[in-house]
């Protein structure tokens, strides 16, 4: 069984964006509930989801569906805002498809976001979660269904130089930045103080239904990821009944100017073009 759309569905999508304008990018960064194009003003694309053959507008609230180019010194930067969750069709696909036209574009790097839940007590809202593992409890088998279509010397793991970016750059602007393993659920519900207290018992510092099958899946076509969650809400802290996704949504909004300061800075040194100034002597 392969993963995500059919061969030629990806590359209706990249022509589709060839010829809007998008010929080629170096890094994807991808932008979860709430959260909104730290470069928006300076984009110099932008399209929505619902415009690119075999992609579609998210379904969910706070995830805007659109695509834009940002030209950050001698690379171009693929930014999505909104992504789709397995939950919303019990199915990959629509993970996977952007994951695809953005390797045949030539990303080779990833900074995937999320707004997730604290299981650790010691994180608070407003905190910044540097991924570091993940445990997924999701769907399908997929780390099997992926050994389908395999990439030689790739390893699954977290893009180590990219941590190390992030974790000087949260030091330099003043943000509060912790790290830890991510446990991805399949949702929609959220989780009840028994499965919240399961989470800590496995590791987790912070809950999510997104981001882990996208690692997975660009792993698996050479891409190095880096992940890191914006803590939402204190996970398990109220009865699943009492948190509604809009005060989710509201908590990343608070936290965008955060959010904005340390990606404008960490962003431009996990690009290609910086790789020869980090290996000159």
């Amino acid at each position: 069984m392969m993963i995500g759309p059919p061969p030629e569905r990806v590359t209706a999508a990249v022509e589709s964006l060839r010829n809007a304008g998008i010929k080629r990018a170096d890094l994807l960064v991808t932008f979860g509930s709430g959260q909104e194009n730290p470069w928006a003003e300076e984009s110099e694309l932008t399209l929505p989801y619902a415009d690119i053959p075999g992609w579609a507008a998210p379904g969910v609230e706070g995830h805007g569906g659109k695509l834009s180019l940002v030209r950050i010194g001698e690379d171009n930067v693929l930014v999505m805002v909104g992504r789709h969750h397995y939950y919303e069709a019990r199915s990959y696909e629509a993970i996977a498809a952007p994951l695809k036209v953005a390797r045949a574009l030539g990303v080779r790097r990833a900074l995937l976001t999320n707004s997730a839940g604290a299981v650790r007590e010691d994180l608070r809202q407003g905190d910044f979660v540097l991924i570091t593992d993940h445990i997924l409890l999701h769907g399908p088998a997929l780390p099997d269904l992926l050994r389908e279509d395999p990439v030689k010397d790739t390893t699954p793991g977290y893009w180590s130089e990219g941590a190390v970016v992030i974790r000087q750059t949260a030091a330099e602007v003043g943000c509060t930045l912790d790290e830890g393993v991510l446990l991805c659920v399949t949702g929609p519900s959220y989780e009840t103080r028994a499965e919240i207290e399961m989470a800590r018992r496995m590791g987790a510092a912070v809950v999510a239904m997104s981001l882990a099958p996208e690692a997975l899946i660009a792993w698996s076509l050479g891409i190095e990821v880096s992940g890191l969650s914006l803590v939402t809400n204190i996970a398990g802290a109220q009865g699943s009944a009492d948190l509604h996704h809009d005060e989710v949504v509201a908590a990343a909004a608070r936290m965008q100017p955060d959010l904005d300061r340390l990606l404008r800075e960490a962003v431009p040194r996990m690009l290609p073009s910086m790789d020869r100034f980090r290996s000159d002597p």
